[in-house]
């Protein structure tokens, strides 16, 4: 009964990983990322890191 109750569970989190990714697809084309400016690359390039 218990190996039951496992198998189950794990069908539901593969069916949850799925729908995840499905979502994930659906957000990336409804609302794609722009690439940044070149104004903002040279931002990112020219500013210093001080996180380590």
């Amino acid at each position: 009964m218990l190996w039951i109750i496992v198998l189950l569970l794990l069908l539901i989190l593969a069916d949850v990983v799925r729908l995840h990714k499905k979502i994930d697809k659906l957000t990336k084309f409804l609302k794609p990322e722009l690439p940044p400016s070149n104004e903002e690359i040279e931002k990112m390039l020219t500013s210093e890191d001080h996180s380590l």
